[in-house]
């Protein structure tokens, strides 16, 4: 009894997309080992913070959003990604520790060509933490040097501050350009401080940047970045999420989620520039390797699914002609379905209604009543309803288990009480 359903309408922040048809709210206590299987086969929400989750259809979305992850083991930094670490580093420090703490603390002539022909990740990322710096006596002042800026980075609880919650709405406000009337801190608590971890990062006593993350037996998943708009210049979305690989490559996590990548967000481009990144494919659950092949792929394709043109014998040596036959056995996305049981749709990832018959037992499913819990054999003429009468008893149990799949059916509660 892990995971409660209360409704399976959109929500609000997604229903100009066309493509949900499921959802999972007020979702509780999942055993850890089975949180990469939710997070790998559902979305969560803005408006969520963890607890409430979204079933996309990629096939009919006007702008597919692809779950994107990281090997942090064998990730190796780009120039520009370098290059990013570097001007900040050196921006925080300032010419004129730099100078003094070269002169009080000399490196050796093998330790500068080591700095200079390599860049360790887990190193240069902390190189501006305050905790990190070397602030040796001055000889003239007879007191310790300091950088130009105190810059300090905390991973810590979600707990809720009135400083968090105005950079969060100065956020919204300025990037996402939300009136006041749809930014609460009802709304912030719920998002973002709803059972996740967030890193704070402070420059000289202000916050100006919060990184919100799940953290997850095999992963760091990023949630959400909010910054002050006064740090624009140092490209902190690329800078974040070079300290959340380094957080995972030191505490032993083998992924870093990165999201979503949409290949038409020029916005999301950067993330391709991660290696080696990976997409999730929305059919078979694989992971494809997100190279320059996958690239061409998505920029010739509004829908792209490798398992699915291996289905249909499609590779890299196929001709243009026989690519088009793959993207012509996928609907239209101009004409998505609105279908009453999402076993009408032909939505990617979904069990059909003889998966669901063949494999999952649905007289073991449990669900809500106002004062009790029990199995749906327990509902007098359960069995009598159809399974693709979406407003049946029966026709909501099926519909879910065929979003969340086997290993996660019998984890879960069907809330049919109709509370809060």
């Amino acid at each position: 009894m892990s995971l409660w359903v209360r409704s399976q309408e959109a929500p609000d922040s997604m229903t100009n997309m066309d493509l949900v048809h499921f959802k999972a709210s007020h979702i509780t206590h999942i055993p850890i080992e089975k949180c990469s299987l939710l997070t790998t086969r559902a979305s969560s929400t803005e408006d969520g913070g963890g607890t409430t989750y979204y079933k996309p259809d990629l096939r009919h979305s006007c702008c597919p959003h692809y779950t994107i992850r990281l090997d942090g083991s064998a990730f190796k930094p780009q120039k520009d990604q370098r290059k990013a670490v570097n001007r900040f580093t050196d921006y925080i420090l300032g010419p004129d520790y730099v100078r003094l703490a070269a002169r009080l603390c000399p490196k050796s002539r093998e330790q500068k060509k080591h700095y200079r022909t390599s860049f360790d990740l887990t190193l240069r990322i902390h190189e501006a933490e305050y905790q990190y710096i070397k602030r040796p006596i001055s000889p003239s002042t007879r007191k310790s040097i300091e950088p130009a800026h105190k810059f300090e980075v905390t991973l810590e609880a979600d707990t809720f501050t009135e400083e968090k919650y105005t950079l969060f709405a100065n956020y919204q406000r300025v990037v996402h350009k939300e009136p006041p009337s749809r930014i609460s801190k009802a709304g912030f608590r719920s998002f973002l401080c709803s059972g996740i971890a967030q890193t704070t990062y402070e420059q000289d006593g202000k916050e100006r940047k919060i990184g919100v993350l799940d953290l997850m037996p095999h992963c760091v998943s990023s949630v959400y970045l909010i910054y002050h708009e006064s740090v624009n210049d140092w490209e902190f979305g690329k800078l974040s999420a070079l300290q959340e690989i380094a957080l995972a490559v030191e505490d032993g996590y083998q992924y870093y989620y990165m999201g979503y990548y949409i290949h038409s967000c020029t916005k999301m481009r950067y993330k391709s520039t991660f290696h080696p990144t990976y997409v999730l494919d929305p059919e078979t659950y694989d992971w494809d390797l997100l190279d320059q092949e996958m690239l061409a792929r998505l920029s010739a394709c509004d829908y792209v699914s490798l398992s699915r043109e291996r289905r249909l014998g499609i590779n890299s040596s196929s001709s243009e002609s026989d690519r088009q036959e793959a993207v012509a056995s996928v609907p239209s996305t101009s004409a998505a379905p609105t279908p009453s049981s999402i076993f009408h749709t032909d939505m990617p990832g979904v069990m059909s209604i003889e998966e669901v018959k063949g494999n999952i037992p649905l007289e073991d499913v449990e669900v809500r009543l106002t004062d009790k819990t029990v199995n749906l054999a327990r509902l007098g003429h359960w069995d009598e309803e159809e399974m693709i009468d979406s407003s049946s008893v029966q026709g909501i149990a099926a519909e879910f288990v065929a979003c969340v799949g086997p290993a996660l059916a019998g984890e879960i509660v069907i809330d049919l009480s109709g509370g809060a």
